[in-house]
Protein backbone atom coordinates (compact mmCIF):
# COMPACT_ATOMS: atom_id res chain seq x y z
CA UNK A 1 0.00 0.00 0.00
CA UNK A 2 2.92 2.52 0.73
CA UNK A 3 4.42 1.41 -2.35
CA UNK A 4 1.60 2.23 -4.23
CA UNK A 5 1.40 5.34 -2.56
CA UNK A 6 4.31 6.15 -3.13
CA UNK A 7 4.36 5.75 -6.62
CA UNK A 8 1.21 7.60 -7.01
CA UNK A 9 3.10 10.56 -5.56
CA UNK A 10 6.00 9.85 -7.45
CA UNK A 11 3.80 10.22 -10.44
CA UNK A 12 2.08 12.90 -9.24
CA UNK A 13 5.38 14.66 -9.23
CA UNK A 14 6.44 14.10 -12.00
CA UNK A 15 3.56 15.05 -13.80
CA UNK A 16 3.55 18.38 -11.62
CA UNK A 17 7.36 19.21 -12.75
CA UNK A 18 6.18 18.57 -16.68
CA UNK A 19 3.59 20.87 -16.13
CA UNK A 20 5.61 23.25 -13.99
CA UNK A 21 8.45 22.99 -16.98
CA UNK A 22 5.94 23.87 -19.44
CA UNK A 23 4.56 26.85 -17.17
CA UNK A 24 8.04 28.36 -17.14
CA UNK A 25 8.89 27.92 -20.53
CA UNK A 26 5.82 29.35 -21.70
CA UNK A 27 6.42 32.44 -19.28
CA UNK A 28 10.28 32.52 -20.75
CA UNK A 29 8.74 32.89 -24.43
CA UNK A 30 6.45 35.33 -23.27
CA UNK A 31 9.43 37.11 -21.84
CA UNK A 32 12.04 36.66 -24.56
CA UNK A 33 9.17 38.01 -27.12
CA UNK A 34 8.33 40.58 -24.75
CA UNK A 35 11.94 41.92 -25.02
CA UNK A 36 12.44 41.51 -28.64
CA UNK A 37 9.25 43.38 -29.44
CA UNK A 38 10.87 45.71 -27.69
CA UNK A 39 14.47 46.14 -29.15
CA UNK A 40 12.39 45.75 -32.39
CA UNK A 41 10.62 49.00 -31.28
CA UNK A 42 13.69 50.71 -29.56
CA UNK A 43 15.39 49.74 -33.09
CA UNK A 44 12.69 51.41 -35.25
CA UNK A 45 12.75 54.29 -33.61
CA UNK A 46 16.64 54.59 -33.34
CA UNK A 47 16.18 54.44 -37.44
CA UNK A 48 13.47 56.83 -37.52
CA UNK A 49 15.43 59.83 -35.56
CA UNK A 50 18.58 59.10 -37.87
CA UNK A 51 16.37 59.43 -41.06
CA UNK A 52 14.46 62.51 -39.67
CA UNK A 53 17.79 63.43 -38.61
CA UNK A 54 19.46 62.76 -42.33
CA UNK A 55 16.31 64.49 -44.08
CA UNK A 56 16.26 67.55 -42.07
CA UNK A 57 20.30 68.27 -42.93
CA UNK A 58 19.55 67.59 -46.80
CA UNK A 59 16.80 69.87 -46.60
CA UNK A 60 18.72 72.44 -44.59
CA UNK A 61 21.46 72.17 -47.66
CA UNK A 62 18.59 72.63 -50.12
CA UNK A 63 17.48 75.56 -48.03
CA UNK A 64 13.95 74.02 -47.88
CA UNK A 65 11.95 75.48 -45.07
CA UNK A 66 11.18 71.88 -43.46
CA UNK A 67 9.30 73.87 -40.39
CA UNK A 68 6.52 75.04 -41.66
CA UNK A 69 6.89 71.68 -43.94
CA UNK A 70 6.21 69.84 -40.49
CA UNK A 71 4.17 71.99 -39.00
CA UNK A 72 1.60 71.94 -41.69
CA UNK A 73 1.13 68.06 -41.03
CA UNK A 74 0.35 68.64 -37.45
CA UNK A 75 -2.31 70.09 -35.22
CA UNK A 76 -3.02 73.55 -34.46
CA UNK A 77 -2.67 74.30 -31.75
CA UNK A 78 -3.53 78.26 -29.63
CA UNK A 79 -0.31 79.31 -28.28
CA UNK A 80 -0.08 81.70 -25.73
CA UNK A 81 2.56 83.27 -27.04
CA UNK A 82 2.50 86.01 -29.76
CA UNK A 83 3.43 85.67 -33.43
CA UNK A 84 5.25 89.20 -32.88
CA UNK A 85 8.47 86.63 -31.51
CA UNK A 86 8.52 84.93 -34.82
CA UNK A 87 8.89 88.61 -36.56
CA UNK A 88 11.46 89.81 -34.54
CA UNK A 89 14.07 86.44 -34.82
CA UNK A 90 16.77 87.02 -36.99
CA UNK A 91 15.75 85.48 -40.88
CA UNK A 92 16.67 82.09 -41.69
CA UNK A 93 20.03 82.47 -43.96
CA UNK A 94 20.63 80.37 -47.24
CA UNK A 95 23.83 78.76 -47.57
CA UNK A 96 24.70 81.07 -50.00
CA UNK A 97 23.94 84.14 -48.11
CA UNK A 98 25.67 82.47 -44.71
CA UNK A 99 29.17 81.59 -47.05
CA UNK A 100 29.11 85.30 -48.27
CA UNK A 101 28.79 86.59 -44.53
CA UNK A 102 31.83 84.81 -43.60
CA UNK A 103 33.56 84.41 -46.58
CA UNK A 104 36.27 86.82 -45.77
CA UNK A 105 36.95 84.51 -42.15
CA UNK A 106 37.76 81.50 -44.46
CA UNK A 107 40.94 80.23 -44.98
CA UNK A 108 40.04 79.96 -49.04
CA UNK A 109 39.79 83.99 -48.54
CA UNK A 110 43.33 83.90 -47.33
CA UNK A 111 45.07 81.35 -49.50
CA UNK A 112 43.74 82.31 -52.85
CA UNK A 113 42.18 85.58 -52.58
CA UNK A 114 42.09 89.01 -51.61
CA UNK A 115 43.45 88.20 -47.89
CA UNK A 116 46.64 86.99 -49.42
CA UNK A 117 47.30 90.92 -49.80
CA UNK A 118 45.45 91.60 -46.78
CA UNK A 119 48.30 88.85 -44.84
CA UNK A 120 51.31 91.27 -45.96
CA UNK A 121 53.50 92.21 -43.52
CA UNK A 122 56.05 94.87 -44.73
CA UNK A 123 58.78 94.97 -41.96
CA UNK A 124 61.85 97.00 -42.26
CA UNK A 125 65.11 94.47 -42.61
CA UNK A 126 67.85 96.88 -43.57
CA UNK A 127 67.78 100.30 -42.32
CA UNK A 128 70.72 103.42 -42.07
CA UNK A 129 71.65 105.15 -39.21
CA UNK A 130 73.18 107.34 -40.56
CA UNK A 131 71.69 109.92 -42.89
CA UNK A 132 72.80 109.76 -46.50
CA UNK A 133 71.52 109.96 -49.87
CA UNK A 134 73.29 106.22 -50.67
CA UNK A 135 71.94 104.88 -47.46
CA UNK A 136 69.86 101.22 -48.58
CA UNK A 137 66.07 100.72 -46.82
CA UNK A 138 65.47 97.23 -47.10
CA UNK A 139 61.15 96.38 -46.43
CA UNK A 140 60.90 92.77 -46.53
CA UNK A 141 57.08 91.73 -47.99
CA UNK A 142 56.11 88.74 -46.68
CA UNK A 143 52.58 86.76 -46.68
CA UNK A 144 50.43 83.95 -46.44
CA UNK A 145 51.59 82.76 -49.93
CA UNK A 146 55.38 83.48 -50.13
CA UNK A 147 58.11 84.45 -47.83
CA UNK A 148 61.10 86.34 -50.14
CA UNK A 149 59.14 89.57 -51.85
CA UNK A 150 60.68 92.49 -50.72
CA UNK A 151 61.11 96.24 -51.17
CA UNK A 152 64.37 98.12 -51.64
CA UNK A 153 66.03 101.62 -52.22
CA UNK A 154 69.70 102.43 -52.93
CA UNK A 155 71.54 99.52 -54.19
CA UNK A 156 73.05 98.17 -56.69
CA UNK A 157 73.99 94.64 -58.53
CA UNK A 158 77.40 93.40 -59.17
CA UNK A 159 77.63 91.31 -62.65
CA UNK A 160 80.74 91.25 -63.41
CA UNK A 161 80.91 87.45 -62.17
CA UNK A 162 78.03 85.31 -63.26
CA UNK A 163 78.07 82.04 -63.18
CA UNK A 164 74.84 80.11 -63.49
CA UNK A 165 73.45 77.33 -60.97
CA UNK A 166 73.22 74.53 -63.77
CA UNK A 167 72.89 76.03 -67.65
CA UNK A 168 71.00 74.29 -70.93
CA UNK A 169 73.67 73.47 -73.90
CA UNK A 170 70.91 72.79 -76.23
CA UNK A 171 67.26 73.01 -76.28
CA UNK A 172 67.21 68.86 -77.04
CA UNK A 173 68.33 68.55 -72.59
CA UNK A 174 65.54 68.08 -69.93
CA UNK A 175 64.59 70.80 -69.25
CA UNK A 176 63.47 69.89 -65.83
CA UNK A 177 66.95 69.56 -64.61
CA UNK A 178 68.55 72.72 -65.36
CA UNK A 179 68.87 76.26 -63.45
CA UNK A 180 69.55 78.89 -65.24
CA UNK A 181 69.81 81.32 -61.97
CA UNK A 182 72.63 83.05 -61.08
CA UNK A 183 74.78 81.96 -58.03
CA UNK A 184 75.45 84.44 -55.11
CA UNK A 185 78.97 86.28 -55.21
CA UNK A 186 80.72 88.47 -52.50
CA UNK A 187 80.38 90.78 -54.27
CA UNK A 188 76.82 90.75 -55.87
CA UNK A 189 74.73 93.20 -53.77
CA UNK A 190 76.18 96.40 -53.08
CA UNK A 191 74.16 98.12 -50.05
CA UNK A 192 74.97 100.46 -47.28
CA UNK A 193 72.56 99.80 -44.05
CA UNK A 194 72.33 97.84 -40.44
CA UNK A 195 70.90 94.78 -41.54
CA UNK A 196 69.03 92.18 -39.35
CA UNK A 197 70.29 89.39 -38.51
CA UNK A 198 69.50 86.15 -40.40
CA UNK A 199 67.54 88.62 -43.12
CA UNK A 200 70.89 87.61 -45.83
CA UNK A 201 68.83 83.93 -45.28
CA UNK A 202 65.96 84.80 -46.87
CA UNK A 203 65.72 87.99 -49.21
CA UNK A 204 67.62 86.33 -51.94
CA UNK A 205 68.23 82.93 -51.36
CA UNK A 206 65.89 81.88 -54.31
CA UNK A 207 66.40 85.10 -56.61
CA UNK A 208 70.82 84.07 -55.80
CA UNK A 209 71.22 80.65 -54.51
CA UNK A 210 74.50 79.24 -53.18
CA UNK A 211 75.46 75.76 -52.39
CA UNK A 212 78.21 77.08 -50.48
CA UNK A 213 76.85 77.78 -46.69
CA UNK A 214 79.82 79.92 -45.91
CA UNK A 215 78.43 82.61 -48.38
CA UNK A 216 76.97 84.96 -47.26
CA UNK A 217 76.51 89.02 -47.82
CA UNK A 218 76.28 92.32 -45.83
CA UNK A 219 75.14 95.87 -46.58
CA UNK A 220 78.45 97.36 -45.47
CA UNK A 221 80.14 98.66 -48.21
CA UNK A 222 80.92 101.89 -48.47
CA UNK A 223 79.86 102.87 -51.79
CA UNK A 224 76.94 101.37 -53.18
CA UNK A 225 78.46 102.06 -56.59
CA UNK A 226 81.66 99.94 -57.19
CA UNK A 227 85.20 101.95 -57.93
CA UNK A 228 85.24 101.30 -61.93
CA UNK A 229 82.59 101.43 -64.50
CA UNK A 230 80.36 100.31 -66.05
CA UNK A 231 77.62 101.24 -64.21
CA UNK A 232 74.22 101.36 -65.86
CA UNK A 233 71.36 103.23 -63.60
CA UNK A 234 67.92 102.75 -63.64
CA UNK A 235 65.81 105.32 -63.07
CA UNK A 236 62.09 103.63 -63.37
CA UNK A 237 60.83 101.21 -60.35
CA UNK A 238 62.59 97.99 -61.34
CA UNK A 239 60.62 94.67 -61.32
CA UNK A 240 63.29 91.77 -60.15
CA UNK A 241 62.56 88.43 -61.61
CA UNK A 242 65.27 84.80 -61.76
CA UNK A 243 62.95 82.36 -63.17
CA UNK A 244 63.94 78.64 -62.16
CA UNK A 245 61.84 76.76 -64.56
CA UNK A 246 62.46 79.47 -67.66
CA UNK A 247 60.94 76.84 -70.00
CA UNK A 248 57.48 75.93 -67.83
CA UNK A 249 54.32 78.35 -68.65
CA UNK A 250 52.48 77.21 -65.85
CA UNK A 251 55.62 78.33 -62.78
CA UNK A 252 55.70 81.32 -64.95
CA UNK A 253 52.27 81.88 -64.89
CA UNK A 254 51.85 81.64 -61.06
CA UNK A 255 55.56 83.47 -60.63
CA UNK A 256 53.57 86.65 -62.64
CA UNK A 257 50.21 86.25 -60.28
CA UNK A 258 52.29 86.77 -57.33
CA UNK A 259 53.42 89.84 -58.99
CA UNK A 260 50.69 91.60 -59.76
CA UNK A 261 49.30 90.52 -56.43
CA UNK A 262 52.13 92.23 -54.59
CA UNK A 263 52.40 95.20 -56.87
CA UNK A 264 48.79 95.81 -56.64
CA UNK A 265 49.02 95.51 -52.58
CA UNK A 266 52.17 98.44 -53.11
CA UNK A 267 49.75 100.63 -55.14
CA UNK A 268 52.43 100.97 -57.80
CA UNK A 269 51.69 102.25 -61.05
CA UNK A 270 52.85 100.08 -63.89
CA UNK A 271 54.03 102.85 -65.94
CA UNK A 272 56.40 103.91 -64.35
CA UNK A 273 58.06 100.09 -63.97
CA UNK A 274 60.65 98.22 -65.90
CA UNK A 275 61.10 94.42 -65.56
CA UNK A 276 64.59 92.70 -64.94
CA UNK A 277 64.65 88.91 -65.79
CA UNK A 278 68.24 88.46 -64.14
CA UNK A 279 68.91 84.61 -65.32
CA UNK A 280 70.65 82.96 -68.25
CA UNK A 281 67.31 82.03 -69.77
CA UNK A 282 66.01 82.21 -73.12
CA UNK A 283 62.96 84.76 -73.50
CA UNK A 284 59.75 83.32 -73.29
CA UNK A 285 56.01 84.24 -74.29
CA UNK A 286 55.21 84.45 -70.69
CA UNK A 287 57.67 86.80 -70.54
CA UNK A 288 55.21 89.04 -72.72
CA UNK A 289 52.67 88.53 -70.31
CA UNK A 290 54.67 89.44 -67.61
CA UNK A 291 56.10 93.04 -68.86
CA UNK A 292 52.66 93.62 -70.74
CA UNK A 293 50.69 93.54 -67.29
CA UNK A 294 53.28 95.20 -65.60
CA UNK A 295 55.92 97.48 -67.29
CA UNK A 296 54.60 98.08 -70.54
CA UNK A 297 56.37 101.46 -70.65
CA UNK A 298 59.59 99.87 -71.26
CA UNK A 299 61.20 96.73 -72.86
CA UNK A 300 62.43 93.26 -70.48
CA UNK A 301 66.19 93.37 -69.73
CA UNK A 302 67.65 90.05 -69.84
CA UNK A 303 70.59 88.45 -67.57
CA UNK A 304 72.37 88.10 -70.56
CA UNK A 305 72.20 91.72 -71.21
CA UNK A 306 74.17 92.68 -67.89
CA UNK A 307 76.72 90.31 -67.59
CA UNK A 308 79.88 92.41 -66.98
CA UNK A 309 78.54 94.98 -65.61
CA UNK A 310 77.22 96.99 -62.22
CA UNK A 311 73.11 97.96 -61.84
CA UNK A 312 72.33 100.91 -59.33
CA UNK A 313 68.74 100.92 -58.50
CA UNK A 314 66.90 103.71 -57.00
CA UNK A 315 63.76 101.89 -56.00
CA UNK A 316 63.21 98.01 -56.96
CA UNK A 317 60.92 94.95 -55.88
CA UNK A 318 62.53 91.59 -55.48
CA UNK A 319 59.15 89.45 -56.95
CA UNK A 320 58.36 86.17 -55.02
CA UNK A 321 59.91 83.20 -56.62
CA UNK A 322 57.91 81.09 -58.77
CA UNK A 323 57.07 77.57 -56.92
CA UNK A 324 55.12 79.98 -53.98
CA UNK A 325 51.60 81.41 -54.09
CA UNK A 326 47.77 80.44 -55.06
CA UNK A 327 48.34 78.64 -57.84
CA UNK A 328 51.25 76.44 -56.87
CA UNK A 329 50.68 75.85 -52.89
CA UNK A 330 48.33 73.32 -53.49
CA UNK A 331 49.33 71.23 -56.54
CA UNK A 332 49.40 68.05 -54.65
CA UNK A 333 46.30 68.13 -52.72
CA UNK A 334 42.47 68.46 -53.86
CA UNK A 335 41.91 72.27 -52.98
CA UNK A 336 39.20 73.16 -51.80
CA UNK A 337 38.33 76.52 -52.63
CA UNK A 338 35.72 77.45 -55.39
CA UNK A 339 36.22 80.96 -55.08
CA UNK A 340 38.71 83.65 -55.96
CA UNK A 341 38.03 87.38 -56.92
CA UNK A 342 41.72 87.68 -57.27
CA UNK A 343 42.33 85.10 -59.74
CA UNK A 344 39.40 86.34 -61.84
CA UNK A 345 40.41 89.95 -61.24
CA UNK A 346 43.88 89.17 -62.46
CA UNK A 347 42.59 86.98 -65.91
CA UNK A 348 40.45 90.76 -66.41
CA UNK A 349 43.35 92.60 -65.79
CA UNK A 350 45.47 90.86 -68.68
CA UNK A 351 42.86 91.09 -70.68
CA UNK A 352 42.71 94.51 -70.91
CA UNK A 353 46.05 95.05 -70.86
CA UNK A 354 46.50 93.04 -74.51
CA UNK A 355 43.42 95.12 -75.11
CA UNK A 356 41.45 92.07 -75.77
CA UNK A 357 37.92 91.67 -74.79
CA UNK A 358 37.04 88.63 -71.80
CA UNK A 359 32.71 87.64 -72.92
CA UNK A 360 31.20 84.87 -71.75
CA UNK A 361 30.25 82.14 -73.20
CA UNK A 362 26.42 81.60 -73.99
CA UNK A 363 25.28 78.66 -71.58
CA UNK A 364 24.30 76.53 -74.66
CA UNK A 365 25.26 76.54 -78.49
CA UNK A 366 22.64 76.82 -80.88
CA UNK A 367 23.61 74.19 -83.66
CA UNK A 368 21.10 75.37 -86.24
CA UNK A 369 21.36 79.19 -86.37
CA UNK A 370 24.84 79.40 -84.91
CA UNK A 371 27.77 80.45 -86.50
CA UNK A 372 30.55 77.78 -86.13
CA UNK A 373 33.22 80.05 -84.92
CA UNK A 374 31.06 80.78 -81.97
CA UNK A 375 31.36 76.41 -80.88
CA UNK A 376 35.25 75.93 -80.95
CA UNK A 377 37.04 72.61 -79.75
CA UNK A 378 40.76 73.07 -78.98
CA UNK A 379 42.81 70.22 -77.95
CA UNK A 380 46.08 71.69 -76.51
CA UNK A 381 48.51 69.40 -78.52
CA UNK A 382 51.82 68.39 -76.56
CA UNK A 383 54.40 67.62 -79.56
CA UNK A 384 58.47 67.28 -79.82
CA UNK A 385 60.36 70.58 -80.08
CA UNK A 386 63.93 71.37 -80.41
CA UNK A 387 65.23 68.14 -80.26
CA UNK A 388 63.68 67.53 -77.41
CA UNK A 389 61.53 64.57 -76.68
CA UNK A 390 58.24 65.77 -74.83
CA UNK A 391 56.44 63.05 -72.09
CA UNK A 392 52.96 62.70 -71.94
CA UNK A 393 51.47 63.06 -75.45
CA UNK A 394 48.02 61.81 -76.48
CA UNK A 395 49.04 59.26 -79.45
CA UNK A 396 46.01 59.07 -81.26
CA UNK A 397 45.42 62.56 -81.41
CA UNK A 398 44.89 63.47 -85.06
CA UNK A 399 42.88 60.10 -84.99
CA UNK A 400 40.22 61.21 -82.57
CA UNK A 401 40.21 65.00 -83.28
CA UNK A 402 38.98 63.68 -86.91
CA UNK A 403 36.33 61.55 -85.61
CA UNK A 404 35.03 64.51 -83.08
CA UNK A 405 34.97 66.77 -86.23
CA UNK A 406 33.13 64.18 -88.30
CA UNK A 407 30.51 63.60 -85.01
CA UNK A 408 29.69 67.60 -84.41
CA UNK A 409 30.25 69.44 -87.84
CA UNK A 410 28.18 72.68 -86.31
CA UNK A 411 31.84 73.13 -84.41
CA UNK A 412 35.56 73.64 -85.42
CA UNK A 413 37.51 71.51 -83.78
CA UNK A 414 41.35 72.15 -83.61
CA UNK A 415 44.56 71.09 -82.22
CA UNK A 416 47.12 73.52 -81.20
CA UNK A 417 50.76 74.10 -80.26
CA UNK A 418 51.48 76.73 -77.79
CA UNK A 419 54.50 76.74 -78.28
CA UNK A 420 54.37 77.92 -81.97
CA UNK A 421 52.04 81.31 -80.77
CA UNK A 422 52.45 84.51 -79.63
CA UNK A 423 50.91 85.06 -75.89
CA UNK A 424 48.52 87.18 -77.60
CA UNK A 425 47.45 84.65 -80.15
CA UNK A 426 47.66 81.76 -77.01
CA UNK A 427 45.30 84.05 -74.69
CA UNK A 428 42.51 84.45 -77.69
CA UNK A 429 42.78 80.87 -78.70
CA UNK A 430 41.68 80.02 -75.11
CA UNK A 431 38.98 82.93 -74.65
CA UNK A 432 37.63 81.78 -77.96
CA UNK A 433 37.15 78.08 -77.48
CA UNK A 434 33.86 76.37 -75.83
CA UNK A 435 35.50 73.05 -74.94
CA UNK A 436 39.58 72.66 -73.76
CA UNK A 437 41.00 69.53 -74.24
CA UNK A 438 44.85 68.64 -73.51
CA UNK A 439 46.67 66.03 -71.62
CA UNK A 440 48.40 66.70 -67.78
CA UNK A 441 51.40 69.65 -68.65
CA UNK A 442 52.10 73.26 -69.21
CA UNK A 443 50.19 73.78 -72.31
CA UNK A 444 47.28 73.69 -70.01
CA UNK A 445 48.05 76.77 -67.93
CA UNK A 446 46.80 78.70 -70.75
CA UNK A 447 43.39 77.66 -68.92
CA UNK A 448 43.59 80.85 -66.86
CA UNK A 449 42.58 82.93 -70.59
CA UNK A 450 39.30 80.50 -71.00
CA UNK A 451 36.30 82.58 -70.73
CA UNK A 452 33.46 81.90 -67.97
CA UNK A 453 31.13 78.74 -69.07
CA UNK A 454 34.31 77.08 -70.83
CA UNK A 455 34.44 73.14 -70.24
CA UNK A 456 38.06 72.40 -69.66
CA UNK A 457 38.89 68.49 -69.99
CA UNK A 458 42.66 67.14 -68.20
CA UNK A 459 43.26 63.78 -69.59
CA UNK A 460 45.55 61.96 -66.87
CA UNK A 461 47.95 59.11 -67.18
CA UNK A 462 46.57 56.79 -64.73
CA UNK A 463 49.02 56.92 -62.11
CA UNK A 464 49.52 60.50 -62.04
CA UNK A 465 47.74 63.21 -59.69
CA UNK A 466 48.32 67.07 -59.97
CA UNK A 467 45.50 69.33 -59.04
CA UNK A 468 46.83 72.80 -60.21
CA UNK A 469 44.31 72.92 -63.36
CA UNK A 470 41.39 71.81 -61.32
CA UNK A 471 42.31 74.35 -58.86
CA UNK A 472 42.24 77.12 -61.19
CA UNK A 473 39.26 76.28 -62.97
CA UNK A 474 37.59 76.01 -59.60
CA UNK A 475 38.60 79.54 -59.08
CA UNK A 476 37.13 80.46 -62.54
CA UNK A 477 34.22 79.09 -62.42
CA UNK A 478 35.14 77.03 -64.99
CA UNK A 479 33.37 73.34 -65.87
CA UNK A 480 36.45 71.13 -65.25
CA UNK A 481 36.54 66.93 -66.20
CA UNK A 482 39.24 65.14 -65.45
CA UNK A 483 39.43 61.78 -67.81
CA UNK A 484 41.48 58.85 -67.43
CA UNK A 485 40.28 56.25 -69.81
CA UNK A 486 42.52 54.80 -72.02
CA UNK A 487 46.40 52.50 -72.35
CA UNK A 488 49.51 54.29 -70.95
CA UNK A 489 52.60 53.77 -72.05
CA UNK A 490 55.44 53.05 -69.51
CA UNK A 491 56.85 55.81 -67.38
CA UNK A 492 58.33 57.92 -67.71
CA UNK A 493 57.16 58.76 -71.08
CA UNK A 494 53.65 57.56 -70.23
CA UNK A 495 51.45 58.40 -73.48
CA UNK A 496 47.99 57.76 -73.51
CA UNK A 497 45.71 55.97 -76.46
CA UNK A 498 42.38 56.37 -75.95
CA UNK A 499 40.12 54.29 -78.05
CA UNK A 500 37.40 55.86 -79.46
CA UNK A 501 34.56 54.26 -77.39
CA UNK A 502 36.47 55.37 -74.27
CA UNK A 503 36.36 58.88 -75.79
CA UNK A 504 33.19 59.54 -76.55
CA UNK A 505 31.74 58.16 -73.49
CA UNK A 506 32.76 60.71 -71.90
CA UNK A 507 32.79 63.24 -74.52
CA UNK A 508 29.37 63.49 -75.96
CA UNK A 509 28.02 63.88 -72.33
CA UNK A 510 30.19 67.65 -72.19
CA UNK A 511 28.55 68.20 -76.11
CA UNK A 512 24.74 67.44 -74.41
CA UNK A 513 25.29 70.28 -72.25
CA UNK A 514 26.98 72.43 -74.74
CA UNK A 515 24.25 71.83 -77.53
CA UNK A 516 21.22 71.39 -75.77
CA UNK A 517 19.26 73.43 -73.25
CA UNK A 518 17.37 71.06 -71.20
CA UNK A 519 20.60 69.21 -70.13
CA UNK A 520 22.35 72.35 -69.37
CA UNK A 521 19.73 73.48 -66.98
CA UNK A 522 19.67 69.80 -65.53
CA UNK A 523 23.37 70.03 -65.37
CA UNK A 524 23.34 73.90 -63.93
CA UNK A 525 20.91 72.64 -61.24
CA UNK A 526 23.34 69.67 -60.26
CA UNK A 527 26.35 72.16 -60.16
CA UNK A 528 24.05 74.49 -58.15
CA UNK A 529 23.52 71.54 -55.58
CA UNK A 530 27.09 71.04 -55.24
CA UNK A 531 28.21 73.92 -54.73
CA UNK A 532 25.36 74.06 -51.68
CA UNK A 533 26.92 71.09 -50.42
CA UNK A 534 30.55 72.18 -50.87
CA UNK A 535 29.75 75.91 -49.06
CA UNK A 536 27.90 74.21 -46.39
CA UNK A 537 30.77 71.55 -45.85
CA UNK A 538 33.19 74.47 -45.43
CA UNK A 539 30.95 76.43 -42.95
CA UNK A 540 30.78 73.21 -40.56
CA UNK A 541 34.74 72.18 -40.69
CA UNK A 542 35.67 76.37 -39.92
CA UNK A 543 33.12 77.70 -37.98
CA UNK A 544 30.82 74.94 -36.34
Amino acid sequence: MLKGFMGFKEVRTIALGTRECSMLRETRSAELDHIEAALSFQSFGVYLVVWVAISISILHVLDVDYHSTFSSILPSKNHAVSNSFHRHRKPKQSVDQEYAAYYNFTQCYRQVDYGLLDSIVPTVVCQSSKSSPQSTTITHLTSLGWNDGSRWQNFALDFSSAPVVSSIRNASEEGGHHDPRYRLTSSRLRCQCDLSPNASSFLVEKFFPSNDTSMSWQCDDSSILPPAPPVVVVKPTALLVARKDDHNPFFQLAATLNAWALLKHLQIDSTTTQLFVLDDGEPMPTDVLMQTLLAPRHPVTYGRDVVGQTIAFHQAVFLPFEFAGPLVEHLNDEQLCHDSRLVADFRADVFRAFGLPLVPHSTTFNATAGDKRDCIITIVSRRDYGGRRIARMWLNEHEMVLKMQAKYPMCTVQSVDFATKTMAEQIQLVAASRVVVGMHGAGMANVMFASPNTFVVEIFPLSTFRYGYRNLCQYLGLEYVEFRDGADTPWPESHKFIPEADWFKTFDLIMNVVLNNNERVKYDARQHVQRKIHRQHILHMEFD
